[in-house]
């Protein structure tokens, strides 16, 4: 009986997507050729005697060209009743075609973006395509399908042929699915970008959040990762993060797409993409203790992207053009903003320690001044983010991030610790919302009519204007002392990097570079995998407290001893004992922020109210 009404339903809609002038595309995923898929487009009425089809050559989110209509062949367009139609290949991305009003049928191969042969422009892989015969398909939609130039409002159909027992993940709710063959339905070419989909042998949980159901989809190739152990870690982030909102999540669906890789990728990166209603991830294959945490970060920041820019944008992201992209001046917003708010959120609600949000705020404060040119002003950056500073834009997650915190603090301490930019979010986002657009330029306006002239004149000196972040200003008002550098002695653990070997569970000292005098006393060689820390076995779940431990309470001329595996120059692993009195060195630190003991019961309270309890 189902099978009976899907292909009765099927037909149907093949029938109203040709009688309504729709867009009606196909592709048959259990047919692939040389890491190709075969893409058929019944296309909508055309009254034009001349058109151009298009691929988009950027997608919103990615702030990079990447010319999806590279990865196209075999462009084909077939005529009413035999009729020849004439094709230009006008360059990577559009094709000019004529008698349009005549063509029946386009039909193409694309080739995937994750293991292309096209050496030039990768594309980051969450912004891109997966083709796996048998395993999986991630199809970001850009990648797929194009649209005639001037004529994206208006519906698409997808029809997709599928692997049996495949299931297609995604944030559409127009999915009709079926056991061989699914069809998908969105009302315009925006919609149609703003919605990823991976199909796969589904490993889905869902999460109930207040009113919000939450889709947590993944692959893993090796099972190491699956969606439960996702889900879980999620959860009581998605949570923390309603709260953050104002008590519950303003969607009421929402799907993560995880792709775990056990292979390197093309791009040699790893991360998401952003959507309206989902997200998309391609993340490595690894052990769960070390992931944990990174999805949490990543998914946070993601899953804020509902706010910026997706409620709160202006017209270059509103009326985004997929061919001739424009950027906005107000990357600090959108990316950098989101970024703040992904740890700030977890900080205040108990997810993590102060120590571990200070220390990415100090991370992003060394980041921001050794990489990046902190002369050119952020918004002018933004501006021309693809072009004269592309070189930049990864500033957005550093000094963006640092703008967003500066912001809170003063937001906060203006207004009694009653307003900030949690508060802030939400007032431009019923200002604004979804589908209204703001200029550029107003932007700091309306901000001003939310606050104040102060706030006004960091904006402007500070994210327009060329002057750097006033970070010793900014934490006096919440009761910290900063300073940019210091030189002091201290207890050191000698200036080792230490990273984690799963198959020992040991620590190992992965770079001496930077050994200080304390460090090369002790002899350490990169490789060494540590045993014992003075006569305390040392593991990933207790180094933390042991050398916290140690770097609080040793004092010049104590003992310390560590047992190392080492290889001999035979290759033969033996345990080496290093020993050396403590000796305080000669450390010269950035960025120290410490708590200010003579602070007043404003800056206590900004304090508080930025940072809750503390």
């Amino acid at each position: 009986m189902h099978k009976v009404l899907f292909l009765i339903l099927t037909t149907f809609i093949v029938n109203q997507a040709i009688a309504d002038g729709d867009y009606h595309y196909s592709v048959d995923l259990t047919s692939v050729k040389d890491d190709k898929l075969h893409v058929n487009l019944i296309p909508p009425d055309l009254k034009e005697t001349e058109t151009v089809f298009m691929f988009p050559a950027m997608v919103p989110g990615t702030y990079d060209v990447y010319d999806f209509g590279r990865f196209v062949s075999n462009f084909k367009a077939e005529g009413k009743d035999g009729t020849t139609i004439h094709i230009e290949k006008l360059d990577n991305n559009s094709y000019k075609l004529w008698p349009a009003n005549l063509i029946q049928k386009i039909n193409y191969d694309v080739e995937d973006t994750w293991d292309t042969s096209i050496s030039e422009k990768i594309v980051f892989e969450p912004g891109g395509t997966n083709i796996e015969e048998g395993k999986n398909f991630c199809l970001n939609t850009h990648g797929f399908f194009g649209y005639f130039k001037n004529n994206l409002q208006t519906n698409f159909i997808l029809e997709v042929t599928k692997p049996s027992g495949f299931y297609a993940s995604t944030s559409m709710t127009n999915l009709k699915h079926g056991e061989t063959k699914d069809i998908i339905s969105v009302f315009d070419y925006h919609n149609l970008v703003d919605a990823p989909i991976l199909y796969s042998q589904p490993d889905t949980t869902f999460i109930q959040i207040g009113k919000a159901q939450v889709l947590v989809s993944v692959f893993s190739p090796n099972k190491v990762i699956t969606s439960n152990f996702i889900a879980r870690n999620l959860k009581e982030l998605l949570q923390a993060q309603a709260e953050y909102l104002g008590g519950q999540l303003p969607i009421d669906k929402y799907a993560f797409l995880f792709y775990f890789s056990d292979k390197p990728s093309l791009s040699g990166s790893a991360g998401a993409l952003e959507h309206s209603y989902s997200s998309l991830y391609y993340l490595p294959e690894g052990d769960t203790a070390l992931l944990a945490q990174e999805i949490r970060d990543v998914a946070a920041h993601e899953f804020f992207h509902i706010v910026t820019p997706l409620s709160i944008h202006s017209k270059e992201i509103g009326e985004f053009d997929f061919n001739n992209p424009k950027m906005s001046q107000h990357l600090w917003l959108y990316e950098g903003l989101t970024e703040y708010a992904a740890h700030h959120m977890q900080v205040k609600s108990g997810l993590i320690e102060f120590d571990s949000f200070f220390n990415v705020i100090i991370t992003k404060m060394r980041n921001a001044r050794e990489n990046y040119n902190d002369t050119v002003p952020f918004t002018t950056m933004s501006k021309y983010v693809l072009d004269k500073y592309k070189k930049e834009y990864t500033n957005v997650y550093e000094k963006g991030a640092l703008i967003g915190m500066c912001l809170d603090i003063m937001l906060r301490y203006y207004s009694n610790g009653n307003y900030g930019t949690q508060e802030l979010m939400k007032d431009l986002s019923k200002k604004y919302g979804k589908t209204t657009s703001f200029n550029d330029e107003d932007l700091f306006n309306d901000i001003e009519k939310l606050s104040n002239k102060e706030i006004r004149l960091f904006l402007d000196n500070h994210v327009s204007g060329p002057n750097p972040l006033p970070f010793k200003d900014i934490f006096a008002m919440v009761g910290f002392n900063y300073s940019e550098k210091r030189t002091d002695e201290k207890i050191t653990l000698g200036g080792i990097s230490v990273g984690y070997n799963p198959s020992t569970n040991h620590l190992v000292i992965v770079n001496t570079s930077m050994l200080d005098d304390f460090g090369k006393k002790l002899n350490f060689k990169e490789q060494d995998e540590i045993l014992t820390f003075n006569n305390r076995k040392l593991t990933l779940d207790n180094m933390k407290d042991i050398l916290n431990g140690y770097m609080q309470n040793a004092k010049k001329g104590d003992k310390l001893i560590i047992e190392v595996l080492r290889k001999n120059k035979k290759g033969i692993e033996i345990i080496k004992e290093l020993k050396a009195k403590v000796k305080p060195v000669k450390v010269t630190e950035t960025d120290i922020i410490e708590i200010n003991e003579l602070a007043n019961e404003r800056q206590i309270n900004t304090r508080k109210a930025w940072l809750g309890l503390y």
